[in-house]
């Protein structure tokens, strides 16, 4: 038997999986490189904050301003917030910015909103204690600033729009839209209203070439938040690398195109793997993004034979599938604007069947994806594995994907 090991429970215990196949089987682990880089110590993090990698120091921009605002990515990302804001905290104290000046934002865009368990989950006990942590209300309490060059009109927090000082810390890890995550996308859509997100939305059918995971160059969305971030006035981000165990293996800080284009850069080697297709099973594993599992079936798709394959999605986020108001379902054939209702049948149009491993299953946690009957629930692997036993009897060529929402394949 041979046993592979993939992440798990980011924001839980941080655990591993275990998952063990037949010798029979040709298994290939689908690892990038970065995955296994060793995480950055305080003093590194602290470096690379203190250094931009072009422009002037946080320290230096804060000083003279009157109000700060940190603004944060929330837990679909995997993001280590609280081995950053320490850090900002501390440069913004040394330029004056006293502790009733500086508060807290979740760039949730069109997320549901969190609660302080989560709060101090992501930016630690001291933070959550001293400083002020707000929800993002796309609904309400917004401010128009403008429209990007395509006609997107531009709304923001309220509260984000009132600071003279504008930090974000969030990741840039592979993105199913914007082809990377990062940089100004906190912003847009992370604070902005839900009309300029259903705008923002729309222009995945303006030319979807030039939208999608893997597509980096002229990617059209990614051009509108970087409209927004001018837009709105972000004045410093960082942005993260992470490994397998949700820890920073790099840091870009500064002016927030420069941190993505350097990011993003750095991304391309660090979440990628060679292009590799024809496999009759595919093990998607969702680590970095669990409560938006279907992006790791998304990766497993161009995987696995058309329509033959069987794909295993390992959706372990006890907390179930974050909530989106603008591609989730919100009744029982009705969602958000960019929600289209799957119909019984619709998965086996693309593959042979579809297993969901998830320790804590839901009815509703497969709308991305398709009709909840389409799919077959098991709660362990060993149960996984008694289905896969029937299935390949004899010989298959299985893809064992580590974390299908933090990877990309390169193109052939």
């Amino acid at each position: 038997m041979r046993k592979i090991s993939l992440p798990s429970r980011l924001w839980y215990e941080n655990k591993e999986w275990d998952l063990t196949f037949p010798d029979r089987w040709e298994v290939h682990n689908l690892n990038p490189p970065g995955f296994e880089k060793a995480g950055l110590n305080r003093e590194q993090i602290k470096e690379k904050i203190e250094r931009p990698v072009t422009g002037p120091t946080l320290e230096d921009l804060a000083l003279g301003k009157k109000q700060a605002v940190i603004v944060f990515d929330d837990m679909t990302r995997p993001t280590p917030a609280n081995d950053v804001a320490p850090l900002v905290i501390a440069a913004l104290h040394r330029a004056g910015l006293k502790k009733d000046r500086v508060r807290f934002l979740w760039g949730l865009g069109a997320h549901g909103a969190y609660d302080l368990i989560n709060a101090r989950k992501k930016l630690g006990e001291e933070i959550v204690e001293n400083y002020p942590v707000y929800n993002h209300d796309p609904f309400q309490n917004t401010v128009r600033v403008g429209r990007t060059p395509t006609g997107v009109e531009l709304w923001f927090n309220r509260e984000f729009m009132a600071c003279d000082l504008k930090i974000g810390i969030g990741s840039i890890t592979p993105h199913v839209h914007v082809g990377f995550g990062g940089g100004a996308k906190l912003v847009l859509p992370g604070v902005a209203g839900i009309e300029t997100i259903n705008q923002f939305h729309n222009q995945l059918y303006r030319d979807p070439k030039r939208t999608g995971l893997g597509n980096f160059e002229n990617n059209l969305m990614r051009a509108e938040c970087d409209a927004a971030g001018d837009a709105a006035g972000l004045n410093f981000k960082i942005d993260c690398l992470v490994n397998r165990r949700g820890e920073i293996a790099n840091l870009y800080a500064g002016p927030f195109k420069a941190t993505h284009a350097a990011g993003a850069e750095a991304g391309r080697e660090h979440y990628g793997v060679p292009f590799c297709s024809g496999y009759d099973l595919a093990i998607c594993n969702a680590y970095g993004k669990a409560n938006e599992s279907a992006i790791a079936l998304f990766f497993a798709l161009p995987l696995m034979k058309p329509k033959e394959g069987i794909a295993v999605l390992i959706s372990d986020a006890p907390e179930g599938q974050v909530p989106h108001y603008v591609m989730r379902a919100w009744g029982s054939d009705y969602g958000g604007r960019h929600f289209t209702p799957r119909p019984k049948g619709f998965v086996q149009r693309l593959m042979r069947k579809l297993i969901v491993l998830a320790p804590h299953p839901d009815r509703t946690g497969l709308d991305l994806i398709g009709h909840v009957e389409d799919a077959v629930f098991v709660k362990t692997w060993p149960e996984a594995m008694a289905l896969l036993e029937q299935e390949f009897p004899g010989s298959a060529k299985v893809a064992v994907v580590q974390d299908g929402t933090m990877m990309y394949m390169k193109k052939p």
